[in-house]
């Protein structure tokens, strides 16, 4: 096991639990930086499982190809939520609140922005105000339950995606504690900084669509995330969206959850992953089925060997053939 760097505290916590439950020739935890990613992706393993982003994910890849090493590669990307509208605004706004600033926005499946129906988007953005107001307070930042970023790289690098001229909600940040309170911006486009990469926080773009089939178009020639969600009444969507588009996994009328039940896969599609897991999927990708026949020998037809053009069995044969 190899945990990220980035999370020094909780990395040594999972050293202390694996050493005190396993002996070292059954698991290890190894920790460290680049140079410890880089002796580990040297040595040949019989199976590599990675979770990250997806330029680290690449050169996972690009290693274990090298040794013809099967690998499950869980990377994220950038997860829509559409909204059209048919839905329940006010529980899409709790449910999405919920999913999106839960650890600040840092899952590998938060809702990444949305797309909301135009009509409705007015309404919408309402509901989402009240839910940060009703689950975080009027100062998040001095919330005890709201986290922080997990350092002062990515923390910088969010503040880079905030268009202080599109915020319409939250934006406050706090360089001490690498705090960013919850935020919504509004009137974004495909070419503004916070929809050129995935975000991994506490930031939700909203972009909008006039008629539900332009949701295809706008979609079609993205990356495959590793989540989409939708929510709306309309049963006829909801064939549509599961239907035509690919993806990871998802939720339909609520988001993240499809990653706590243990009864189904998880994982990516294209670049936002490889293979499954959870559950039995999980034991199954960390598993070879070793298929063996175990042939008798009291019995041995002749018809199967050569030459199979004499005798009785090889007009049997030919019998059989025709």
């Amino acid at each position: 096991m190899k945990p990220s760097a980035y999370s020094p505290a909780t990395s040594a916590v999972m050293e202390k639990m694996v050493s005190e439950c396993f002996d070292k020739d059954y698991v290890a935890v190894v920790t460290g930086g680049r140079k410890e990613n880089a002796a580990l992706l040297e040595k040949k393993f019989d199976f590599v499982f990675f979770t990250g982003s997806q330029n680290v994910g690449k050169e996972v890849l690009r290693h274990t190809a090298e040794t013809l090493t099967p690998a499950v590669l869980e990377l994220g990307g950038k997860s829509p939520c559409i909204v059209d509208d048919t839905a329940k605004l006010k529980l899409a706004a709790k449910r999405i609140v919920f999913g999106k600033f839960i650890n600040c926005g840092q899952t590998c499946v938060a809702p990444d922005f949305i797309l909301c129906q135009k009509s409705v988007k007015d309404e919408f953005i309402s509901g989402l105000k009240a839910e940060i107001l009703q689950q975080y307070g009027e100062n998040p930042l001095e919330n005890p339950d709201f986290g922080k970023i997990i350092n002062e790289k990515h923390f910088e690098r969010l503040c880079g995606l905030m268009d202080k001229n599109k915020v319409v909600w939250g934006g406050g940040f706090n360089r001490h504690t690498n705090q960013i309170a919850p935020t919504i911006m509004d009137n974004v486009s495909w070419e503004d900084a916070v929809m050129q990469e995935e975000i991994f926080g506490p930031i939700l773009p909203v972009l909008t669509y006039d008629s539900f089939e332009e949701v295809f178009g706008m979609l079609a020639d993205k990356p495959k995330p590793l989540a989409l969600y939708l929510f709306s009444e309309d049963k006829g969507h909801v064939e549509q969206v599961t239907s035509r588009l690919r993806y990871g996994g998802g939720c339909i009328n609520d988001v993240i959850i499809h990653l706590a039940t243990s009864e189904m896969g998880f994982g990516g599609v294209g670049e936002s992953g490889m293979g499954s897991y959870h559950g039995k999927e999980g034991f199954d990708a960390f598993s070879h089925t070793k298929s063996i026949v175990d042939k008798k020998t009291w019995m041995d037809l002749p018809m199967r060997y050569q030459s199979y053009n004499r005798g009785l069995y090889g007009k049997l044969l030919r019998m059989f053939l025709r």
